[in-house]
C-alpha cells in the first residue's frame, strides 16, 4: 500500500516546509525590525511573526507525529482492515470537512488584510500590517489547498482499496 506511505511522507515534507518557512519568517522579522526599522516593516512584522510562530509549532508537531500516524494506519491495513473503514476513513472525512472552514477563514483574512492596507495611513505601519496579513493568509490558503488535494487523493485510495 504505497499510497499510505506516500500520503504520510508528503505530510511530513509539508510540515517540514512549515517549520522552515516559520523559522525564516521569524528570523526575517527580527532582521527587518532591527536593520530596517521602518513603520511599514514594523507593521508587516506583527502578523508575520504571529502566524510564523504558529506555523513553526504546528509544523514541528505534525512532523514528529507523522511516523506514529503512518505506523498506525499501516498496522490497520495489515492486521485490522476494518479499522480503515471504521476509524481512518471517518477521520479523513472530518479532516477534509474542516478545509472548507479553513479556506473561508483564510480568504476572509486576505480581504481583511487588503482592507487594512487600503485604509492605512501613508506612514506605513497599517499598510505593512495589512500586507503581512495578506502574505500569511495567502500562504496558508495555498498550503491548505495542497493539503486538501493530498487528503482527497488519500481518502479516494482508502475507499478503493478497503471497500
Amino acid at each position: 500500500m504505497t499510497f499510505i506511505q506516500d500520503y504520510f511522507n508528503m505530510e511530513k515534507y509539508a510540515s517540514f516546509f512549515f517549520v522552515v518557512i516559520g523559522a525564516i519568517f521569524i528570523i526575517g522579522d527580527f532582521y527587518f525590525w532591527i536593520a530596517v526599522n521602518s513603520p511599514f516593516f514594523n507593521g508587516l512584522g506583527w502578523p508575520i511573526l504571529f502566524v510564523a510562530i504558529v506555523q513553526f509549532i504546528a509544523g514541528a508537531f505534525i512532523y514528529f507525529r507523522t511516523a506514529t500516524d503512518l505506523n498506525r494506519v499501516l498496522n490497520f491495513a495489515a492486521k485490522h482492515p476494518n479499522n480503515i473503514k471504521n476509524i481512518e476513513i471517518p477521520r479523513m472525512e472530518i479532516v477534509l470537512g474542516r478545509f472548507k472552514l479553513y479556506h473561508k477563514f483564510e480568504i476572509a483574512l486576505c480581504l481583511f488584510g487588503l482592507f487594512i492596507f487600503l485604509i492605512g495611513s501613508d506612514e506605513g505601519f497599517w499598510k505593512g500590517f495589512g500586507v503581512g496579513i495578506i502574505i500569511q493568509a495567502g500562504i496558508m490558503l495555498i498550503a491548505n489547498s495542497f493539503a486538501e488535494l493530498r487528503g482527497k487523493h488519500y481518502l479516494a485510495c482508502l475507499k478503493t482499496h478497503f471497500k
